[in-house]
Parts: structure tokens; sequence; C-alpha cells
């Protein structure tokens, strides 16, 4: 029924769960299993400044380095599961990255936590998991 899964973190503990839930369904069907971080991206600056372009380089290299880090912690938790899995980390809008991946590599499903940790944020513009729902092409499965 699914043979690839993929389950977007963000080092919440929402996320977790949906991503062990999504190991557990992997484990079940014999899918191979994806867990993606996105980094948001920086606003852009159109301010000609070396030292703006430096501070937001720094920003993003440490986003992406404590991205690095949830993907590690949650394979290592997941480890004990019978699951190939891989991981991702891209940078961009998070729900339009994670319906591109998706779509770009065929996955049959997507498991995500309802809201990771941005709870005020979502409410306010709308949840990611809410934004994948609407426009992934294959099934989400949303863990509460």
């Amino acid at each position: 029924m699914y043979n690839k899964i993929l389950t977007p973190v963000d080092g919440s503990e929402r996320s977790k769960k949906a991503a062990v839930h999504a190991a557990d369904l992997a484990e079940k069907f014999g899918a191979q299993l994806t867990i993606l971080h996105v980094v948001s991206s920086l606003p852009s600056y159109y301010i000609n400044s070396d030292r703006l372009s430096s501070i937001q380089k720094t920003l993003l290299d440490e986003f992406i380095k404590e991205g690095q880090q949830v993907l590690t912690k949650i394979k290592w938790d997941l480890s004990k599961k019978d699951v190939d899995i891989k991981t991702s980390l891209v940078v961009g809008n998070p729900a339009d990255e994670i319906c591109k991946l998706a779509h770009q590599e065929s996955f049959d499903l997507i498991v995500m936590g309802s809201r990771g940790l941005g709870e005020i944020k979502g409410y306010i513009m709308g949840s990611i998991s809410n934004r994948v729902v609407r426009h992934a092409r294959c099934p989400v499965l949303i863990y509460r």
C-alpha cells in the first residue's frame, strides 16, 4: 500500500511523535521512510551591506546546523525499527518544500504533526499542516 513515506519534523514533540508513527507504518508496510527538516528562508534585504549579508549567512548556517541535529536525533531514536530511513534538509517555505519533495520523489504518504513549534503563529497565518493537506498530491496523515 505504501512504499515511500515522508515525515517532516521541526524538533517539536508532536513532530517527533508523528515520526514514530510514520516509522511504525513504514515498518508494517516495508516502506522506505524519509525524515525531512525544512529551514525557513530568511527574508531578503536589498540593502547593499556586507555586514547584513554576513549576519544572514551566520543565522542561516546556525539554523541548518540545528536542523541537522534534529534529523540526527530523530533518526537515532528510530534506529531500533526495521526501516530504511533517509534524511533530507532543505531551505525554503516549509509547506511548499514538503509538497514539492513529496511530488518530485513520488511519496505515497506524508505523515506530520498537527502543529509544530509555532502554534500561535499557526493560528494567525494558517498552519503548515493545513497548507500541506490542501496542496499535497498524495494522502496526508495528520498526527495529533
